[in-house]
């Protein structure tokens, strides 16, 4: 029976945690020894709950603890992971192997210890830019840049790195290494879920939505790079424009007062319908003539995955793995990353009503470059089953 930990920073809604769950039950059922590591318990947690008893969950905070307390902690993880793991308790021998689900500060904790490593590259790694107004900022800035610098450096001791597409492999070789391939096991495993579930879920009845104008939806979260700017300033001007269509946004956060301000002083309440968090978006990507991917970074977008395999055709920003779903523009309308092209690609389609059909036709065949049965078999033998 193996043993094997994972790490992730949290299990609220998400593709990639989605997938975590997926994989941590198929694990269990296989008959492994799995435990679950994560931050400290939350609320937010929701996916903890489809998570099966057999996985062993535990946490690095158990408590509330305050804003310098929690500082004090990660400088200690990350200058001094050794004493940090044993004041956690997290033994490295307890495991066979350990895998750090998403690249984070806390893949430090894990980097010195001789168990064998996996980490996942879930993002696009960037140069950060920042911004000094006093010398309290100055000296933040300072330490976060030491920490990221020995986090990323500690990257190099795990025995493997799985990247979720070729952009997020060039992201991590350029940032970290210079763009020279360094001597690590560096692969790329595209994402995958089980999409015969999305088709199942989908077949939910919800209220039908109008029909008589081309509906747009967006699934995602309230983060920077999500870029949901882009999209209200396209809505702007594509309806001053004299365009008549819907665009639905569905997510965690984003039924947010803030947005309804923003939506309200733009006047666009009468074009957009806020969702918020929902457990079952699929009806709504069903319905929807076109599904969006506006954001400046993403790594993979299981939300374009899940509309193709509804027959539901996309519009994506040229942000990185996108461009790997849509293989070029082939199966999908690949636009510029940018407002204007977020802009361009909502009026294309409202201009030609034809490229929903076109886009549509050969969706199936796009969606078995990403066959689940086909990742779970890869992952199996990455993780030495």
């Amino acid at each position: 029976m193996k043993r094997i930990l994972f790490f992730n920073d949290s299990l609220v809604i998400g593709g990639t945690e989605i997938l975590l769950v997926d994989l941590l039950n198929h694990l269990a059922m296989k008959g492994c020894e799995v435990s679950l590591l994560l931050p400290e318990p939350s609320d937010k947690n929701i996916l903890l709950n489809k998570v099966s008893p057999q996985v062993s969950v535990k946490y690095l905070y158990t408590d509330n603890i305050s804003y310098f307390k929690r500082k004090i902690w990660e400088s200690i993880m990350i200058f001094c992971p050794r004493l940090y793991a044993k004041q956690k308790g997290i033994s490295g021998s307890d495991y066979d192997l350990i895998v750090c689900f998403k690249e984070t500060f806390f893949a430090r904790i894990f980097s010195s210890m001789a168990t064998p490593k996996i980490l996942w590259i879930h993002n696009i790694l960037y140069k950060r830019k920042y911004e000094i107004r006093s010398f309290k900022e100055g000296l933040a800035v300072w330490l976060n840049k030491k920490q990221l610098k020995k986090v990323q450096r500690s990257y190099d001791q795990f025995d493997k790195v799985i990247c979720v597409s070729d952009a997020a492999r060039d992201a991590y070789i350029a940032v970290l290494h210079d763009g020279c391939m360094p001597q690590q096991d560096i692969r790329v495993l595209y994402n995958a879920i089980d999409l015969s579930k999305v088709v199942e879920q989908a077949k939910e009845s919800i209220v039908d939505l109008p029909q008589d104008r081309t509906n747009f939806i967006l699934i995602t979260r309230t983060s920077p790079e999500k870029r949901i700017d882009r999209l209200i300033n396209s809505i702007f001007l594509l309806k001053n424009e004299g365009y008549y269509f819907h665009v639905y946004i569905i997510g965690d956060g984003i039924d947010s007062e803030e947005m309804k301000r923003d939506l309200e002083q733009k006047e666009l309440m009468d074009m957009v319908t806020l969702k918020g968090h929902i457990d079952n978006p699929f009806p709504y990507i069903l319905q929807c003539k076109w599904s969006l991917c506006v954001s400046e970074r993403e790594s993979f977008s299981l939300s374009l995955l899940e509309s193709m395999a509804l027959k539901t055709p996309v519009i994506t920003t040229d942000c990185g793995g996108p461009r790997d779903i849509v293989d070029g523009g082939k199966y999908g309308l690949l636009v510029d990353n940018s407002a204007e092209g977020v802009y361009v690609g909502m009026k294309t389609v409202l201009d030609d009503p034809t490229l929903s059909v076109k886009y549509s036709e050969h969706l199936d065949r796009a969606i078995t470059r990403f066959d689940y049965k086909g990742w779970l078999n890869n992952v199996d033998e990455l993780l030495g089953l």
